[in-house]
C-alpha cells in the first residue's frame, strides 16, 4: 500500500503478486491486485478474476465484496461507453451489472459499518440508474 500511495503502481502490483505467490489465499492481496488492474491498468478480465478469488478466500468480508461489486460496475459502465481494455471481455454490461448487484448484496449481508453500508447503497443506486432495475425491495439473500 505504501508503494501505491507513493504512485509506484507497477511496483505495488508486483508486490501484491509476490504476496500471492507466498500466500495464495491472501484475500486482501487478491483484492488489491484486482482493484488496481481494473481501475488503474484497465486489465478488466484479469482484475475481475483476482477479485473473484478474493471473495472466495474471504466470503464474508464486506469491504472485499464491495470492491468486487464496485469493479464489476466500473467495467460494465466502461463497456457501455465503448471504453476499451487491453483485454477482451467475455461478459456483457448487463451481466456485469447483475454480478455487481450480487456482490453488493453479499456485502450488505456481511454486516458492514455505517460508512461502508452507505457506499454500498450508493453503488446499488448507480446500478439501478444504469439498468432501470430498483434494488430497495430486492431480497438480500442472492
Amino acid at each position: 500500500m505504501a508503494l501505491h500511495a507513493s504512485g509506484e503502481i507497477t511496483r505495488a502490483i508486483a508486490a501484491s503478486r509476490r504476496a500471492i505467490e507466498l500466500s495464495p489465499e491472501y484475500a486482501e492481496a487478491h483484492a488489491y491486485l484486482g482493484n488496481t488492474l481494473v481501475a488503474r491498468k484497465r486489465q478488466f478480465a484479469d482484475g475481475l478474476k483476482a477479485l473473484k478469488l478474493a471473495t472466495t478466500f474471504a466470503p464474508k468480508d464486506a469491504a472485499i465484496l464491495y470492491t468486487c461489486g464496485w469493479c464489476h460496475e466500473y467495467v460494465a459502465n466502461a463497456l457501455e461507453r465503448n471504453h476499451r481494455s487491453p483485454q477482451m471481455m467475455n461478459e456483457t454490461a448487463p451481466t456485469l451489472y447483475a454480478s455487481a448487484r450480487k456482490y453488493l448484496f453479499r456485502a450488505l449481508d456481511a454486516g458492514p459499518d455505517d460508512q461502508l453500508r452507505g457506499d454500498i447503497e450508493d453503488m446499488l443506486d448507480v446500478i439501478a440508474d444504469a439498468t432501470g432495475e430498483p434494488w430497495e425491495n430486492d431480497s438480500q439473500d442472492l
